[in-house]
């Protein structure tokens, strides 16, 4: 499978889809080109207690940013959950390692995450126990009768590519949130591609 065809949707797809948010507690700007998206005033919070008076992060901007956060916390456990129910089945010793770095680098994403929400005085959602439980069925079910190495590869290629186009649909919206918040959705949606990549070689 080719990087290219892997992600020739990506454009496509890559506004968020309005009512979907809207229905989330935002509302969207299309007044301009850039589609822009603002909280809605009847969801503001009080500003952390840990920010600088001076700072210009207000409360829309914070929720904004626990909104975008728990997204990215959300694609990085359901990543490491995959990986966790599939190594296992893996029986090429190269690509075992590339899927244990690529659980390391959702753990470290996930912790970069954690650190945000710590400062900010709140915590990640937590997966819910259903989607956890479809998650471990699916992965079960898609190798009952095929463990073989592309399988596994094309399983892990389809669930990664889905979290890099969340991620692009997020940085396409050029939400106002912090930098830090955006430098991290970047990072992860690059190490993303870069795990497609090497996921390729296995097909």
């Amino acid at each position: 499978m080719d990087k290219d065809k892997n992600l020739k949707n990506e454009n496509k797809d890559s506004n968020m889809d309005a009512q979907s948010l809207q229905e989330q507690g935002y509302k969207v700007n299309t007044s301009n080109s850039d589609s822009k998206l603002k909280f809605n005033d009847e969801h503001t919070d009080s500003k952390p207690a840990n920010e600088s008076s001076n700072s210009t992060y207000d409360s829309n901007s914070f929720q904004l940013d626990l909104a975008v956060l728990n997204e990215i916390s959300k694609i990085a456990k359901m990543g490491m959950d995959s990986i966790s129910y599939l190594a296992s089945k893996v029986s090429n010793q190269d690509m075992r390692k590339v899927l244990v770095a690529m659980y390391s680098q959702y753990g470290n994403t996930q912790s970069q995450i954690n650190q945000h929400f710590e400062k900010y005085g709140e915590i990640p959602d937590s997966t819910p126990l259903r989607d956890k439980m479809m998650s471990f069925a699916g992965v079960q079910f898609n190798t009952l009768k095929d463990r073989s190495n592309s399988h596994i590869a094309e399983i892990m290629i389809q669930g990664t590519l889905m979290g890099v186009i969340q991620c692009q649909r997020i940085l396409n919206c050029n939400l106002d949130v912090q930098k830090s918040t955006t430098d991290l959705v970047k990072d992860f949606n690059k190490f993303q591609r870069e795990n497609i990549d090497k996921l390729n070689a296995y097909l």
